[in-house]
């Protein structure tokens, strides 16, 4: 993409219309808002939301089966696989369960950086979340905790089906987190850069909501942009 071929956006118009693009296809009510948020979180810091969300659209088609994952609660711990294992789809659920102290992992899940992202958004202070992907010589990584996060990625992989695993860890340092935070603040300011085909596809997507969605209908989740998107 030359540099003349991008869109610039603001992140507030990259989440509401992500979110119409995943109500669009039937992703769940609460599913499709935590996964706009985690869009807008990914390219707000750089990392390419747009592009993977407009890659897990195409691969859904015009609506998107969603069929309850299996879990299995071992004493290992918890392993979530399904049939159409996206990160889009799973990543608040197998989150839910990391933050509970249990070691997770997502089998074969695609758009791994989604669950990375879900856990960057909920590791609060005084909780930290480790997760991990791809194999030993291209493995990436990304430690959140108190409202930091620090990815360490092997770009030839970071973005392929993969298992996923979330476990308990340490919260990055100030200095660790502070390069993401960075791209965080020139986002807001300076709005975001999109190539105009991954824009497209979700634009598509979002054209299929024959109601826009508002705070009101949709209980105000998302609707907005604060500092932690």
């Amino acid at each position: 993409m030359s540099a003349g071929a991008a869109l610039r956006i603001s992140l507030a118009e990259v989440l509401q219309t992500s979110l119409k693009a995943l109500e669009g296809i039937g992703v769940p009510a609460g599913l499709d808002q935590d996964a706009a948020a985690n869009v807008a979180w990914l390219e707000a810091r750089g990392l390419g939301g747009i592009a993977t969300l407009a890659r897990e659209l195409e691969r859904f088609g015009e609506a998107v089966a969603w069929v309850p994952p299996e879990i299995e609660d071992g004493p290992h711990g918890v392993v979530i696989s399904a049939g159409d294992a996206s990160g889009v789809l799973l990543a608040p659920g197998a989150v839910d369960w990391a933050i509970g102290g249990a070691t997770v992992t997502v089998t074969a899940c695609a758009a791994p950086l989604m669950v990375a992202a879900e856990a960057a958004r909920r590791a609060s202070d005084g909780m930290a979340l480790t997760v991990t992907w791809g194999e030993d010589r291209t493995r990436s990584s990304a430690r959140c905790g108190g409202g930091l996060a620090a990815l360490a990625l092997d770009i030839r992989t970071a973005r392929n089906p993969s298992d996923v695993v979330i476990r308990p860890g340490k919260p990055p340092s100030a200095k660790e987190g502070g390069r993401l935070a960075g791209f965080h603040a020139q986002s807001l300011r300076d709005g975001i850069a999109v190539d105009p085909s991954d824009w497209a596809v979700i634009k598509a997507a979002a054209a299929l909501v024959l109601v826009p969605a508002s705070a009101q209908s949709r209980g105000g989740a998302g609707a907005e942009v604060d500092d932690s998107a």
